[in-house]
């Protein structure tokens, strides 16, 4: 699949989640079952597809010396699994589960989803010893994989895991005040005290280049920032571009500061703005709007702005 198939192809995912919400939330209620019957029809279909998975899996149930899930994944992978999906989502039957299959891998609680699911039969007491064992290998896969493919971040899994926390300790109100203070500190503090971690002792300025920051589909968002940058470089627009590159999952989260380096490090005879006008046009996106808890970067001219780049990173 090219490039811009994959682009096309995951916008009309996101078409379909916009316009089937009750198909999507049927799905998702299915997947959080208690019984797996989300799971259940996954391993089905993965078995219809890759007919070889069902044999592979049977065999990988039963080996306990490995703790490694990469051959089930190269299985799936060298299946042209990619094409038959495509086939598969364009279908009209009424019990595909693809569309909502692949809404749920890429916009929603997935890879959490798989990890509540997993310690839930971990903790059954009716669960075998060397099931459990391989289990707690398989969250840990998930996570990782999460991470490698920039889908979720060490931060998001600490996050997750203080909420499961706050519901098993039934703390949610303490975990709700915490979560507020995170809200408003992190990106605040990330602007205020950039200069003075590098500076710590042990502490190293990310140096990383824009390639390295970029999570996938490098060649393509290099040239679209820079036909954005020569026409839009103020520090707003760069603090705007920075936001829209991190919450579509474009681009891995860094310091401001090191996201300009890397832009003048990559477009050299692009004049790029000081990071201090940057960093604080950012901290004022991410500022609360009056009292209530949406951000300025959420409301308004910022927000069609920011809209605007994703749409065009898209493309």
């Amino acid at each position: 699949m090219g490039q811009q198939e994959y682009d096309n192809f995951r916008r009309l995912i996101k078409e379909w989640l916009n316009t089937h919400p009750e198909e999507y939330a049927y799905f998702v209620e299915e997947m959080n079952d208690k019984n797996f019957k989300g799971f259940q029809k996954i391993l089905t279909l993965a078995m219809k597809l890759a007919p070889q998975y069902k044999e592979a899996t049977r065999k990988r149930m039963g080996n306990d010396t490995s703790s490694d899930f990469t051959d089930l994944e190269n299985i799936l992978l060298n299946s042209n699994l990619a094409e038959k999906l495509i086939n598969e989502f364009h279908c009209s039957n009424k019990k595909n589960i693809i569309p909502a299959m692949l809404a749920w891998l890429y916009y929603g609680r997935s890879y959490e989803c798989m990890v509540e699911q997993g310690e839930e039969l971990a903790q059954r007491t009716e669960t075998p010893k060397y099931q459990k064992w391989m289990i707690s290998f398989m969250v840990k896969f998930v996570i990782s994989r999460s991470i490698t493919n920039g889908m979720r971040s060490k931060e998001d899994w600490i996050a997750f895991r203080r909420q499961q926390k706050a519901i098993e300790e039934n703390s949610l109100i303490e975990w709700s005040i915490e979560e507020e203070k995170h809200a408003d500190n992190k990106e605040v503090e990330e602007v205020i005290s950039e200069e003075a971690a590098i500076k710590t002792v042990g502490r190293k300025a990310d140096t990383r280049t824009l390639p390295e920051l970029l999570i996938e589909n490098k060649e393509k968002f290099i040239k679209k920032i820079e036909a954005r940058l020569r026409t839009r470089a103020t520090e707003i627009d760069i603090a705007r571009l920075y936001i829209a590159l991190v919450e579509y999952r474009f681009m891995r989260h860094c310091p401001i500061k090191a996201f300009r380096n890397a832009l003048q490090n990559q477009y050299e005879d692009i004049s790029i703005v000081n990071e201090r006008g940057i960093q604080k046009a950012y901290k004022n996106l991410i500022t609360p709007y009056g009292s209530s808890k949406k951000l300025m970067k959420d409301i308004g001219e910022d927000l069609t702005a920011i809209e605007e780049l994703k749409a065009f990173l898209s493309e």
